[in-house]
């Protein structure tokens, strides 16, 4: 089980420790490999882990001096195939699970898998093999950006759409024009993708359909209470940074006519100070930033709330925000955008709204907030959705019919 890191930083971490625990409940031996961290989980294999390395490096003599480690790091590691070579000498492992590789480990580890003969599956968490910068959104910008799909990677020079630096995007094209020249995305045998917009992607970009499969993400449902009440807010919860929609959110509580709807925004992120003042700009004394809650706090106001919105402007692949509202009865209002319509069915489960459009998004959280019935109503079926399509069972069958694949073509 392949990912840069060890510990729970974000969805992909998540879904890991999440599918390790079920393939273990049900019997298999799950071997990690990852990079060394001071937050990693506990683990007898992690003297076989690829050395920590730091890209995030404050001062410019320190970055000249790690430029050459840093680029054969990123772009094609030795150390890591070293590293993943003597563990599997020493584990003998069947299969390997891919999640997040790119950077702290690079995709080198796959040419080391099939030197051994490894069949490869990688769950395709986010768009790196097919867009540098791994979003397809330019954050100076706030647009989508969809120019390198076809392999044009020097579009993220011209767009300077990584860190918002053009040394740092020309490193990301040169890495991926080195990726594709050697194909090294070829040696993985299935990739496994939480929405069909994500294997939508993967497709227009060249990747065979057959070696496509959907799954949805799990959640554990026995840690999500479902609750039939709600109180007099909304919440929005989760990252806060410009892609997620949420000056959109803004102005749209600004033009609502019922000024008693409170929206309780929960979440760190590089965008917080600015949107508290331009929650302030605006005059909305019913909005609240709560910043980070402890995961019972923020299950309590989830599971409390009249619905969540999710005003993302990006292509969202599959938001676990969605999964967790929903576990806990609570239906969503979403951007129509991604993935976000896979897990939000309108008018059943929650409301659909076009992405960035304030009149649209006002008018549906006015209309839904004012209609008790329906939101107990979709309460329930989102609660039946999370029950019948991400609990951590079907999503155990699915992975393991992948694995059977897998290992009948070996």
């Amino acid at each position: 089980m392949v990912d840069k890191y060890y510990f729970v930083k974000g969805g992909a971490e998540r879904y890991l420790f999440e599918l390790t625990e079920t393939l273990q409940a049900n019997g298999h031996n799950v071997i990690p490999f990852a990079m060394k961290h001071e937050k990693n989980h506990a683990t007898s294999y992690s003297t076989f882990f690829v050395n920590n390395i730091e890209f995030n490096i404050q001062s410019p003599a320190v970055r000249v001096m790690n430029s050459f480690r840093i680029i054969s790091r990123v772009v094609y590691s030795r150390h890591a195939q070293k590293k993943l070579q003597t563990l599997i000498e020493t584990s003998k492992p069947d299969i390997a699970h891919l999640h997040i590789i790119d950077h702290q480990i690079s995709p080198s580890i796959l040419v080391t898998l099939k030197k051994f003969g490894i069949p490869i599956i990688q769950t395709v968490h986010q768009y790196k093999m097919i867009c540098p910068n791994y979003r397809f959104y330019i954050e100076e910008k706030n647009q989508i950006c969809e120019k390198c799909i076809n392999g044009q990677f020097y579009h993220a020079i011209s767009e300077r759409c990584h860190k918002r630096s053009y040394a740092a995007s020309t490193l990301i094209a040169f890495e991926s024009y080195i990726h594709k020249i050697l194909n090294v995305y070829d040696h993985i045998d299935l990739f496994h993708v939480p929405s069909h917009f994500m294997g939508s992607k993967l497709k227009r970009a060249g990747i065979c359909d057959n070696k496509i499969r959907h799954q949805f993400y799990s959640i554990k449902l026995s840690d999500y209470i479902y609750n039939e009440n709600f109180g007099k807010y909304i919440v929005y919860f989760g990252r806060l940074s410009g892609e997620k929609g949420l000056h959109t959110l803004l102005r749209s509580m600004k033009k609502i006519s019922n000024r008693s709807i409170d929206l309780y925004i929960v979440g760190e992120g590089p965008l917080k100070k600015e949107l508290e003042t331009f929650a302030l700009q605006l005059g909305l004394s019913n909005v609240t930033f709560f910043g980070y809650l402890q995961k019972d706090q923020l299950k309590a106001l989830v599971a409390n709330a009249r619905f969540t919105v999710v005003p993302s402007e990006w292509f969202e692949n599959s938001p676990l925000v969605i999964y967790e509202s929903f576990a806990l009865g609570t239906p969503a209002l979403g951007a129509n955008i991604g993935g976000i319509p896979e897990l939000i069915d309108d008018h059943i489960n929650g409301l659909l709204f076009e992405p960035g459009n304030v009149d649209d998004l006002a008018h549906n959280i006015e209309w839904l907030y004012s209609q008790p019935k329906k939101i107990n109503e979709f309460g329930r079926n989102a609660r039946q959705k999370a029950e019948y399509h991400f609990s951590i069972e079907k999503n155990y069958d699915t992975i393991l019919t992948f694995y059977h694949e897998l290992l009948n073509k070996k």
